[in-house]
């Protein structure tokens, strides 16, 4: 398994190698990529204006030592390369390594929040939500927790899915991690009260309706999963009634207005990612 990092000499980067390095040991062939992308438009730039005057030895030289500074957080049994690139944008590039070395995903870390605790991405992270071609990872410090918490290893992977025919995708991408991974598969809907129009003659028979749906579709595809249906008054009070293993992954997929093969996060995938305290991943449908 192969997958493209981030990475940023900050705790951003660290996070990300730390996440990365914990998904891929144990698969047949551990390797990372890791995807040094710096803007066209740098800082070194407003200091060095007008020509070269030493800018590109200057750059190179830091693009080095960050290089040298990654490849010392990735343990042993995982093999890394470091790959830098140049360009004006910097999820166009890691896009670009990640298609050029045939990545199964991209690895950020550091999800920011909002001060109501809602999940705010940053720019590289936002724009690789809305346009990556393959699955995006990412951590934070208290999804490290988690993941500390078991070791660094991974437990089990969590498929969040609807009733639409998008869950199929969703939940074979979550399928193919577990066996990677050689873990558990859960399949989760978070079905709140406005889901339905009377919750009182309705809600019910949607939730018997969602169970077997997702029972039918699990078992046709030949997978052996747990299915949990959460029922509660609002989505955030579904959330917040999940119960998680340390070193569990959640998994969600893109919108459905979503280019083919494509990100696009819609408005009930970023309430759940904003409420989420394990690593994720949203996969293109």
């Amino acid at each position: 398994m192969n997958l493209l990092v981030g990475y940023t000499a900050d705790q951003r980067g660290a996070e990300a190698l730390e996440l990365a390095a914990a998904l891929v040991q144990g698969t047949a062939t551990p390797s990372l990529t890791i995807g040094i992308v710096v803007p066209a438009t740098t800082p070194f730039s407003a200091i060095y204006p007008g020509g070269d005057h030493g800018f590109d030895s200057i750059l190179s030289a830091k693009v080095d030592e960050w290089a040298v500074t990654a490849l010392a957080q990735v343990p042993q049994g995982v093999s890394a390369k470091v790959m830098a690139r140049s360009v004006s944008s910097v999820a166009e590039g890691l896009i670009e390594l990640a298609e050029e070395v045939g990545a199964h995903g991209i690895v950020l870390g550091g999800r920011k929040r909002h001060r109501a605790g809602f999940f705010m991405p940053g720019a590289v992270a936002n724009a690789l939500l809305h346009a990556s071609p393959v699955p995006v990872f990412m951590s934070s410090p208290q999804a490290l927790a988690s993941l500390r918490a078991a070791n660094g290893q991974i437990t089990r992977m969590t498929a969040f899915v609807g009733d639409r025919p998008g869950a199929r995708e969703v939940i074979a991408n979550a399928a193919k991690f577990a066996t990677i991974r050689k873990v558990a598969l859960r399949v989760a809907t978070l079905v709140a009260d406005s889901d339905v129009s009377d919750p009182a003659t309705e809600l019910d028979p949607h939730l018997v309706r969602t169970k077997t749906f997702l029972t039918e579709l699990t078992e046709s595809m030949g997978l052996q999963a747990s299915i949990e249906v959460i029922s509660r008054q609002s989505l955030d009070e579904a959330i917040d009634s999940l119960t998680w293993e340390a070193g569990e992954i959640a998994i969600l997929g893109s919108s459905r207005l979503a280019a083919s093969r494509r990100l696009f996060v819609g408005a009930k995938a970023q309430r759940i990612l904003g409420k989420l305290h394990v690593p994720m991943a949203v996969i293109p449908n």
